[in-house]
């Protein structure tokens, strides 16, 4: 008996949540900031604190989701990041719990069982960035997921065009929160014709795609329109959120990076657990008649080509396939407790076993661990405390680069860039050279940082122009860790 109530509880959805809640809280604990965290809570406060909205005031390739979400908790908690990762907490939670509810319908409970764990568990992981729940992959998952539960759900005509449309919005959503969830929607749209369509003539699929474009075309605009009212043309946010991805900086330098970042992120890592799931998938006939089978490959599909998009395969980045290979690998698994799948079955209680001893995050969870007792470098803060006590609210400073420290020393200091060209990430042609000449002239600032020894970056990125105006204009003045002072020269 208290086997069976051990089993019961280990199958309970309600439990996995917990038990996942747990595991994801203290994960979320590591102090470390990442530096896309740090890029973000600078935005958010500018905007929040002096009106400067995104695109005009602040460069960066995002759509416009996560910078309301930072703006939000400056407002609410000043930046703290902890309240953000917590609510990608929640959001992970409910992705986890929308794929439970998918699996159930597509194949069995347990399906859906062995796909939380796995979900849950991966996005943990260490390759993943596990720790940073509060990166834009997070929530556009949890918003891309919800529309595709929703589409499921419209089996007849007079629902259709509701659930449809929620589901565009819903994805639109995650699109405002990452553009590249559009390899995404066109999962969708594929997912609706080849699963919830059946039965349906060709004028009502059209109409189905009509009213998911329609609640797609409804949340962008709606995300557009909060920019709008805050004084950022559609110009500024076309060419901000979406030109950017052009944009060399948005991508991997050469092929010769592009190859070795997928081969070290995608090949000789604990990915490759994923690929036995996808082969088996593959290759079991009783899931080649299902209509689902097709859908859910080209879910997959379509999202590991966003994932492969940029080049750079960061590990947030990957995070978009995880909810389509958790659904392969939870039917798969189902699968083996049944003799109709190549072997003999297999206990339930011990593929449970499996999965867990495959998906831990034993990396992320050590490390956090590690660096919750670890005394952080404190350059950066102590970096910003220098300029807040050497500088007015009103000053401007500047930094040169694109190092976390000096991303992270601009966040403390609490003052705001020159440029909206806040780091040297896209500033790639003569133009952006040009621009950010002339914010320095416009809005000189009292203070630029820079890295010690990081005069070949200043000359490359910037140009003789930006490197003969800090020669002129500025002086050195002190260092603190590596990172260089340098105040302007205010005598004749």
């Amino acid at each position: 008996m208290r086997k069976n109530n051990f089993y019961t509880l280990l199958t309970n959805p309600f439990v996995i949540l917990a038990l996942l809640l747990v595991l994801f809280v203290f994960n979320s604990f590591d102090p470390l900031p990442n530096y896309d965290e740090n890029l973000w809570s600078y935005i958010g406060r500018i905007w929040n604190r002096k009106g400067i909205p995104p695109y005009t005031g602040a460069v960066e390739n995002k759509t416009p989701g996560i910078f309301f979400l930072y703006a939000v908790s400056d407002f609410l908690f000043e930046s703290n990041i902890l309240f953000i990762r917590l609510i990608g907490v929640i959001s992970t939670l409910i992705s986890t719990w929308t794929l439970y509810k998918i699996c159930v319908k597509l194949h069995t409970k347990l399906a859906g069982v062995f796909c939380m764990y796995i979900f849950g568990l991966s996005m943990n992981w260490y390759l993943f960035c596990g720790s940073y729940f509060a990166h834009t992959e997070v929530f556009m998952i949890m918003f891309s997921i919800i529309g595709f539960y929703l589409i499921m759900k419209c089996s007849d005509i007079e629902n259709m065009k509701w659930y449809l449309f929620l589901g565009g919005v819903s994805v639109g959503i995650g699109i405002s929160f990452k553009q590249i969830a559009v390899t995404t929607f066109l999962a969708l749209i594929f997912f609706f014709l080849i699963y919830s369509a059946i039965g349906f003539s060709i004028k009502e699929k059209l109409k189905g795609i009509f009213f998911l474009f329609l609640g797609c075309l409804t949340s962008i605009s709606l995300s557009y329109f909060i920019l709008y009212f805050n004084d950022v043309s559609f110009y500024d946010y076309f060419e901000g959120a979406w030109l950017i991805l052009l944009n060399s900086g948005s991508k991997a330098p050469n092929f010769k990076a592009y190859f070795d970042n997928f081969w070290n992120h995608l090949i000789v890592t604990k990915f490759i657990i994923f690929y036995l799931f996808i082969v088996l998938f593959l290759f079991q006939k009783e899931l080649q008649q299902k209509p689902f089978f097709l859908a859910v490959i080209l879910w997959f599909a379509l999202d590991f080509v966003g994932v492969i998009a940029s080049g750079y395969f960061y590990g947030h980045q990957i995070k978009q396939v995880i909810p389509s290979l958790s659904i392969m690998a939870g039917i798969v698994m189902s699968n083996l407790t049944v003799n109709n799948f190549y072997l003999k079955s297999i206990n339930p209680k011990l593929i449970i076993y499996i999965i867990v001893i495959l998906f831990f995050p034993y990396i992320q969870t050590y490390l956090t661990t590690k660096f919750l007792f670890k005394p952080l470098d404190s350059s950066s803060k102590d970096m910003g405390a220098w300029i807040r006590d050497n500088t007015n609210e009103t000053d401007f400073i500047y930094i040169l680069g694109s190092d976390e420290k000096l991303v992270s020393s601009l966040l403390e200091s609490g003052r705001v860039s020159s440029s909206k060209y806040f780091n040297s990430i896209f500033i790639t042609e003569e133009k952006h050279r040009e621009i950010v000449y002339s914010d320095l002239l416009r809005k000189t600032p009292e203070i630029i940082l820079k890295l010690k020894n990081d005069s070949v970056d200043v000359d490359q990125v910037y140009g003789n122009q930006i490197k003969e105006f800090l020669e002129n204009e500025y002086v050195f003045f002190d260092k603190i860790s590596d990172l260089e002072i340098y105040k302007l020269n205010r005598n004749p």
